[in-house]
């Protein structure tokens, strides 16, 4: 039977980290941040490198490079260990070799992953996004402003302060999901240095107005974990969203920005800029 163990800053290095894993590398950073939040345990063998989230009773896929000998190990964990065996946001390619293999596989388009080229984010041409740029040159006009690495502790500090209380302040009621995401935040502020981020914040008049943290994963795709801003400043999601994209991912080929979770307000926002890929997530269970 597979040993699962809570995984902590040693066991880093064993995420996957490179452009091979483009389709599913924002759920195993997901899973990272989320660690606490979602129950994550990990086990790694020398087939697999396995994640569980307890949350959900389920699997990712194992990171291995033979998917039947992983499913087959996997398989035998379950049956003695008596988990369900169930896989959560696998992409449409390796969904169809399960499927090959005797499995079922269910499209779950709430969990499809939004990517857009970096060059798109930044320029922002064509007709179809000059709602943004007027959102940026309205920004600009109204207000003075700054541009600051996320660099200090401190930053960090002042960032959480505005998440729990200026993003609270903007819900009706502080629910589960919110209590969640800044659980996810603590333990991304916490461990900064081992993740090896980048972050920005904008002030406007010295004050904390919006900030965002991403993750460079090679020169093929970046993530977007947080971005969090003081809506009451006109455009500001446009233009932290532009100016990160510019200062940090310039050489990053596409910009991963999370699925929208099924979220009406989110799903329309993500599509207002237009998408240039959606990686479709299934779920694959055993008939």
């Amino acid at each position: 039977m597979l040993e699962f163990y809570e995984p902590s800053s040693k066991d880093r290095h064993l995420f996957p980290h490179d452009s091979r894993y483009q389709a599913y590398q924002y759920h195993y950073s997901f899973s990272v941040l989320w660690k606490d939040v979602v129950g994550l345990t990990i086990c790694k063998t020398d087939t697999a490198f396995y994640l569980h989230l307890a949350e959900d009773d389920c699997f990712l896929l194992p990171v291995t490079e033979d998917l039947p000998a992983a499913m087959a190990e996997l398989e035998a964990h379950c049956r003695e260990s008596g988990q369900r065996l169930q896989l959560e946001c696998v992409p449409r390619k390796e969904a169809q070799e399960l499927q090959a293999m005797g499995y079922t596989a269910e499209h779950i388009r709430n969990l499809d992953d939004y990517l857009y080229t970096s060059e798109k984010l930044i320029k922002l041409s064509g007709r179809k996004l000059q709602a943004k740029r007027n959102h940026i040159s309205q920004f600009e006009r109204a207000y003075t402003y700054s541009v600051r690495h996320l660099s200090t502790k401190e930053m960090r500090e002042e960032c959480y302060t505005m998440a729990s209380t200026t993003w609270l302040d903007a819900q009706t009621s502080t629910t589960k999901e919110i209590e969640d995401e800044l659980t996810a935040l603590r333990n991304t502020f916490d461990n900064w240095d081992e993740l090896g981020f980048v972050g920005m914040l904008v002030c406007v008049d010295h004050h904390l107005t919006a900030f965002t943290v991403g993750e460079i994963i090679d020169d093929g795709m970046a993530i977007v974990h947080f971005e969090k801003g003081d809506t009451s400043y006109i455009g500001i999601y446009s233009v932290i969203n532009q100016l990160f994209c510019s200062q940090y991912l310039s050489d990053v080929t596409y910009v991963n920005r999370q699925e929208d979770a099924g979220v009406p307000g989110l799903r329309k926002a993500k599509l207002s800029y237009r998408p240039d890929l959606m990686v479709e997530k299934y779920r694959v269970t055993k008939p």
